[in-house]
């Protein structure tokens, strides 16, 4: 790799609060790697690279990505970075809207000896299946329970969300997301002899048909059971009006399920198991519409999900970290939904042997999502990558990053921008031009490969995603389930105090 393939002379200067890392200090920063070659010693972004030898950032940070539509953030970066991980044996979760990734890359992942994984919302029929109740079921009746307690209430966290950032009277939505996790551990309870604990089943026990058998059963619940009183305090302990208006909330909350039986049947098996990302290396695609935000929130729940059962694999293990590392890709990070907890994820997983690649358009579209989370977020990246952007905020907040240089000017000294705002809307995006701020670096100015740039990685080969034969799940019957059991002694779940 040749000195031209980074900036290190602009605005040059001995004096100053700053200066250009030296290429000699950027590539002894980070592992290099030849391209050709068969194996890695270990994958990462890569923040230099002319498409035939690569510095890698192998250790354990995060890195955030700055772009504007149209910057080639995908094929200069995640891209490339993905058939790195493959090539180190890595594992891998990453959204892929338009499935380009996958094209450009599940070719190499399975020659490579990956098990590959496609979530495929945008086409329902191709790629496999996910059930999000399966590993908390199994975790509640093995007798994890704190475990299978934190997953029932992500799950109702992100089904509730956006009722709650839609209105400004918190009672009802909150009220409703109470009866959403309840309802969860009624089908823990009472839908296992029928092998309907699915969202098929959750969908039809929000409805307002089992509001009745709800309130029944209700009512021959414990006062002095966690859940039972879950159940008597929404639905008992109000008026009819409060509950019609709760029972309206929680319809919408699953209303997805009830409009698209297809999506909800894919929902209820499983086809992989998310425990043996961190074991085995997997490549998990997660294909969604970019057009429209009717699935987003799926993502949300699947990247938390994915994250809480692989920090508890972690701790199973002496060394208290996945034995395959995983990384989380999250092209257009923004156009999900907000991911609970977010900043303390990507607190923790690094010790976890987990990653984080955050791809954004903008500072604003960061703060606009995660409110003053965002600083938290952005604080616990190393990385940062600019390629381009119009926004101020962010041009600014890259400018004075890079800090200040003595300089002589017109009257005399002063101080100077390293970069300035207007030179940040200059970069050429045909040599992939872009700023780094790495570690704890000088910040430095190279051009980086487009991955047609890359002949190791030009000879993909494009695996059509497999057609799937979707299961239809049987649905527990609450109206009978009431029927049944509600006047046998012992017959009502949550009747006997914790």
């Amino acid at each position: 790799m040749s000195s031209s393939q980074i900036k290190n002379t602009r605005y040059k200067s001995n004096m100053g609060t700053t200066r250009w890392a030296t290429i000699e200090e950027i590539q002894q920063s980070a592992t290099r790697v030849d391209i050709d070659a068969p194996v890695y010693p270990i994958g990462g972004v890569p923040i230099m690279s002319d498409g035939h030898t690569a510095y890698l950032d192998g250790r354990d940070t995060h890195t955030l990505i700055f772009g504007a539509t149209g910057s080639k953030k995908t094929r200069i970066f995640c891209m490339p970075t993905l058939n790195m991980f493959i090539r180190a044996g890595e594992s891998f979760v990453v959204t892929d809207p338009k499935a380009e990734l996958y094209v450009r890359t599940g070719g190499f992942a399975k020659e490579h000896g990956y098990k590959t994984v496609v979530l495929n919302f945008r086409d329902i029929g191709y790629g496999d299946m996910w059930d999000p109740l399966a590993l908390p079921y199994e975790y509640y009746r093995t007798g994890r329970r704190d475990e299978a307690n934190n997953l029932v209430n992500d799950l109702a966290a992100t089904l509730s969300a956006r009722q709650k950032e839609n209105t400004t009277d918190l009672l009802y939505p909150l009220m409703a997301e109470t009866l959403l996790t309840a309802n969860m551990y009624l089908l823990f309870e009472a839908a296992a002899a029928e092998n309907a604990v699915n969202m098929r089943s959750l969908t039809a026990l929000c409805s307002q048909a089992a509001l009745e058998s709800l309130k029944t059963l209700a009512g021959k619940m414990s006062t002095q059971n966690t859940i039972g009183m879950l159940f008597k305090g929404t639905l008992l302990g109000e008026n009819e009006k409060t509950i019609a208006s709760i029972m309206s909330v929680l319809y919408g909350m699953v209303s997805i399920f009830n409009l698209n039986k297809r999506l909800t049947d894919m929902l209820c098996h499983n086809t992989f198991d998310i425990r043996m990302f961190g074991h085995e290396k997997t490549a998990v695609y997660v294909i969604v519409p970019d057009e429209k935000t009717t699935c987003h929130f799926l993502v949300t729940m699947f990247i938390k999900q994915v994250y809480e059962i692989l920090i508890g694999e972690a701790q199973r293990q002496a060394t208290l970290s996945l034995p395959v590392r995983v990384n989380f890709v999250l092209d257009e990070f923004c156009n999900i939904p907000k991911v609970p907890d977010m900043p303390s994820m990507i607190s923790a997983a690094r010790s976890r042997n987990m990653r984080f690649y955050l791809v954004v358009q903008s500072l604003h579209q960061l703060k606009g999502r995660y409110g003053e989370d965002a600083d938290t977020i952005k604080g616990n990246c190393d990385n940062w990558i600019f390629l381009t952007s119009r926004e101020r905020d962010l041009l600014n907040e890259m400018s004075f990053l890079c800090g200040e240089i003595d300089a002589w000017g017109p009257g005399g000294a002063e101080k100077r921008k390293l970069i300035s705002v207007t030179e940040l809307q200059r970069f050429s995006k045909e040599r992939g031009e872009c700023l780094i701020l790495h570690g704890r670096e000088y910040p430095f100015i190279t051009y980086m490969a487009d991955i047609d740039q890359y002949p190791a990685f030009s000879n993909y080969k494009v695996v059509p995603i497999p057609p799937i034969e979707i299961p239809h799940p049987p649905t527990f019957d609450v109206i009978k389930f009431t029927t049944k059991f509600a006047f046998i002694a012992d017959g009502v779940p949550f009747s006997n105090p914790d």
